[in-house]
């Protein structure tokens, strides 16, 4: 990604920039500020398979569906659902809270508000532990990109860039490990979301190893 490694604060990505001069003069609305973020993702995740703006646009829109009935601020989730992948280096959920820091800062996001974007794309991983509801949507509707047709997909490419895999059988195992965390899902909706995808894993990892074993 060629935006990687400039520091975090300060720097415009260069999409954002041109919609900022736009908008620049103009009250902020919700709106505005929303178009901002996504084009920042769009920017920061461009050209990426597994973790860009099409898995950020999938996160929010099952953060929606998953939290339908439930009390949430949607300004966070959307925030929190378009910045957690906007960096792929090692421990990504801190440099992208850092780097998620600053471009709310940027935008004009609610200050108040902005602890808990951070806390949110801090524990979006299977090994984190939200607190907030907007964490907790966040966590269940990313694990939920990772399980299925399209989760299968995205670990097979993430496997190579994420962890460098040299092997099917290290994606093999990868994906078994990711499919099992299934069980930390918080919400009813996000397990019974879950049960088709499951059963398209298992069946995948199944032929998958039968495949391998020929």
């Amino acid at each position: 990604m060629g935006n990687r490694g400039k520091g975090c604060r300060g720097y415009t990505a260069p999409g954002a920039t041109r919609f900022a001069l736009k908008t620049r003069g103009i009250s902020g609305t919700i709106g505005d500020m929303r178009k901002l973020i996504q084009q920042y993702a769009k920017d920061l995740t461009s050209g990426r398979l597994s973790s860009g703006y099409e898995h950020s646009w999938r996160v929010y829109h099952l953060t929606r569906e998953i939290g339908e009935g439930l009390e949430y601020d949607d300004d966070v989730l959307h925030a929190a659902c378009f910045l957690h992948d906007i960096e792929m280096s090692s421990g990504h959920p801190k440099s992208s809270a850092d780097r998620a820091d600053a471009i709310l800062r940027e935008t004009g996001f609610t200050p108040d508000k902005i602890p808990l974007v951070i806390e949110a794309i801090l524990n979006h991983m299977p090994e984190g532990d939200p607190q907030s509801m907007e964490a907790k949507l966040l966590f269940d509707a990313n694990l939920l990109d990772s399980i299925g047709a399209v989760g299968f997909a995205r670990l097979s490419i993430g496997a190579f860039i994420w962890f460098n895999y040299k092997t099917m059988e290290e994606i093999l195992e990868y994906a078994k490990k990711e499919i099992s965390f299934a069980e930390k899902l918080h919400f009813p909706k996000s397990r019974e979301l879950a049960q088709d995808k499951l059963r398209f894993s298992k069946f995948a990892m199944e032929q998958f190893a039968k495949e391998l074993h020929l």
